[in-house]
């Protein structure tokens, strides 16, 4: 049996075990929107693969996105920077760690709007169709209650899509950077690294040698 609300109060405690319930729940219940984002959170804390994937997701059921960006940033381990040598040991995306999960920090609401843009992530239609109805129905049975959250205005994807990002330095972070690689935008990705070594000096050498990888990545 899945404690939700246990999840809800200590999702940093979510483990491999609880995502396989998780899992399992939202097999029957895919429009429970608090469960797909505590997925999003166990995969998360377990650094798995499915997360970035799991995290779209989470986001386009979400009705409330600024609780899904809470949620992916509180109690967050910060992740160990990739020396600048790696490539050396490593194929280029390796090296770049394409496909690794993406870490948002609570300074970089920014960074999480741009992906969601790049990302087009679109709410679900909740229009209830008739497989769908039937599902709502026999969840409302089981007297499983979510909370509905209060209407925000905080994420307006569309609207972060008609910025230009890059220039403003205060919002570039590696992040950001990262964010623009996932998505296939190398040119940006390297502007965004260009001002990184500019903003960090003491990080020069690792940002000029992701610059140098992706360089070799698009002449693939």
């Amino acid at each position: 049996m899945i404690n939700v609300i246990a999840h809800i109060q200590a999702p940093q405690r979510i483990t491999g075990e609880n995502v396989v319930k998780i899992d399992s729940l939202l097999h029957e219940f895919p429009y429970f929107q608090t469960a797909q984002l505590l997925l999003s959170k166990g995969l998360l804390n377990m650094d798995s693969i499915r997360y970035n994937r799991q995290l779209k997701k989470a986001a386009i059921y979400s009705l409330d996105r600024k609780q899904l960006f809470k949620l992916i940033t509180q109690n967050k381990v910060k992740s160990q920077a990739i020396s600048a040598d790696s490539s050396y040991k490593q194929s280029t995306e390796q090296a770049l760690e394409i496909g690794q999960p993406l870490s948002f920090e609570k300074e970089e609401e920014y960074s999480f709007l741009e992906w969601l843009a790049l990302s087009k992530v679109k709410k679900i239609d909740r229009t209830p169709k008739p497989r769908t109805k039937q599902l709502i129905d026999n969840f409302i049975d089981k007297k499983v209650s979510v909370s509905k959250p209060k209407k925000t205005t905080f994420f307006k994807p569309i609207d972060v899509a008609k910025e230009s990002l890059i220039e403003n330095n205060d919002l570039v972070t590696p992040t950001l950077a990262k964010v623009y690689l996932e998505q296939g935008h190398y040119d940006k990705a390297i502007s965004a690294y260009e001002k990184l070594c500019l903003k960090y000096p003491e990080k020069n050498s690792l940002f000029a040698n992701q610059i140098k990888l992706i360089n070799k990545l698009k002449e693939k």
